[in-house]
């Protein structure tokens, strides 16, 4: 029997957003039902962000100290060695609807080539056919909306994903409380997903991999009708956030607390209920793509893997958007259907054990039978979905913080900031002398909130996880000639 893997990429999505994990007010009823099916890892972390940081970690299967791309369009080097290549090479032939935030190494393009002095990531990596390149939008999505009668003025990119507000103004709300101009079977995810249906249907009788990649729920902060209104602000939960964070006297949490967000209650409310719109908007698509696996028999044959590139800190610490480094941003959903018997000890339960992003490309080769690369820094999780115990005992991610801190820090260079964690303890490593390390007892705060490096009690702990954290950068910075070297010798 052929086998087939849809791997699913949402940008930008908490890991707390999801009815079947307890949300108290978002409603994701295909996520749920796929949840149910499925072995859920409550405990997935990304390697770094923002976006395309991590992206490559996922599909290189290494740790940002590795593919030292640390910032959106920093050039990933070695891209052929991604997992798409690999499946190609095996076989397969890959293909992404979407986006891969990549950018090409300007050393192997030719002199003529714009990429060499201007950086971009909308490129596809290596091995990958692309059926539909579309982030916010694309082309495509723009004629598709022409031959539906949308007018002309509309199909660009800063029209198109601006809220229809009232002419006479948005009055006690912000815009992001009213309609997108399109209806929501024309909104973009639904074209994405409807581009998706049709290769999956097309291909049907050969074994298929597709990586779909979701822009939403990241901004533009604008759902269709219905979505744009199905939640109450006056629902919301409350964000994580007190408000003595805003005058802490470290170095770089003053900073990153120096223009607080969604500080207005309004602000705050509406702004969630957008949110969780636009993942419900994005749900209701995921739904119609499942029905089409089940209405042309691939269902029971077919690996899916639902995750994020990162989450969004929807007001928590004063924070929007994504980085830095606390839980809210850095973890993400992690959902896995292994449709074989094999699966069944696990289907519909909620594991605990830690998983890493890199985990994700040697899940799929390993799913497939193909040979997990040398070079490969993740595991496959197949193992814990038939029922292993064996997991991760802490996971590890890194972050440019230049935007933060270059005022204070200036070298380049020391502009980093390292993160251990386990189920105890988060400790943060800065790279520049300036500042000073951070450490949160999970146990007692687990929404991060007291800095404990500077406790005398605490000077033990500070060391045994400065001392794991070295070790492990010393495992896995780059080593690529020592281990050509060992595989060629």
């Amino acid at each position: 029997m052929s086998r087939n893997v849809l791997f699913i990429l949402a940008d930008q999505f908490r890991a707390d957003s999801l009815g079947c994990v307890g949300h108290p007010v978002v409603k994701t009823p295909n996520l749920d039902a796929l949840m149910a099916e499925s072995t859920f890892f409550k405990q997935c972390f990304v390697q770094t962000a923002p976006c395309g940081p991590s992206r490559m970690s996922m599909y290189t299967s290494r740790y940002a100290c590795s593919h030292r791309v640390l910032n959106n369009k920093v050039p990933l080097i070695d891209a052929h060695e991604n997992m798409g290549v690999f499946l190609r090479e095996a076989g397969y032939k890959p293909a992404q609807i979407g986006y891969h935030d990549y950018a090409v190494d300007p050393g192997i393009l030719p002199d003529d080539d714009p990429r060499k002095k201007r950086p971009s990531y909308n490129n596809v990596q290596p091995g990958w056919d692309n059926i539909l390149y579309h982030e916010y939008d694309s082309p495509e999505y723009f004629e598709d909306l022409r031959q539906k009668g949308y007018p002309e003025h509309l199909l660009n990119h800063d029209a198109i994903h601006k809220p229809n507000v009232p002419s006479e103004g948005p009055g006690d709300h912000l815009p992001l409380r009213y309609p997108a101009y399109y209806r929501e079977e024309d909104c973009e995810c639904r074209f994405v997903t409807n581009r998706a249906i049709d290769h999956i249907s097309s291909n049907k009788e050969n074994g298929w991999v597709l990586n779909i990649n979701y822009i939403k729920p990241h901004p533009p902060n604008i759902c269709s009708a219905p979505y744009n209104d199905m939640y109450d602000p006056a629902d919301m939960p409350p964000a994580k956030r007190r408000e003595e964070e805003l005058q802490s006297e470290h170095p770089y949490l003053s900073r990153i607390y120096q223009n607080p967000k969604l500080t207005s209650d309004r602000d705050l409310r509406e702004t969630q209920a957008n949110y969780w719109g636009m993942i419900t908007e994005l749900d209701t698509s995921l739904g119609l793509l499942f029905q089409a696996l089940k209405d042309t028999d691939q269902w029971d044959k077919t690996l899916i893997l639902f995750s994020s590139d990162h989450g969004e800190y929807l007001g928590d610490h004063y924070l929007t958007g994504k980085g830095q480094l606390y839980d809210g941003t850095m973890r993400v959903p992690l959902i896995v259907r292994e449709p074989s018997s094999l699966a069944d000890i696990t289907r519909g339960q909620h594991l605990d054990g830690f998983v890493e992003s890199i985990d994700h490309a040697p899940t799929i080769l390993d799913y497939l039978g193909v040979p997990i690369p040398h070079r490969f820094q993740g595991n496959s999780i197949l193992n814990r979905v038939w029922g292993s115990q064996d997991s991760k005992t802490e996971i590890h991610y890194e972050k440019d913080i230049s935007g933060e801190v270059a005022n204070i820090v200036s070298d380049p260079d020391l502009r980093l900031l390292w993160v251990i964690r386990d189920n105890d303890y988060k400790y943060v490593q800065f790279a520049s002398e300036k500042i000073p390390p951070l450490l949160f007892d999970l146990r007692n705060d687990p929404d991060e909130y007291q800095n404990l490096a500077n406790d005398p009690s605490h000077m033990s702990t500070v060391l045994i996880y400065c001392q794991k954290l070295l070790r492990w950068r010393m495992k896995h910075e780059d080593q690529r000639m020592a281990r050509w070297y060992e595989t060629h010798s």
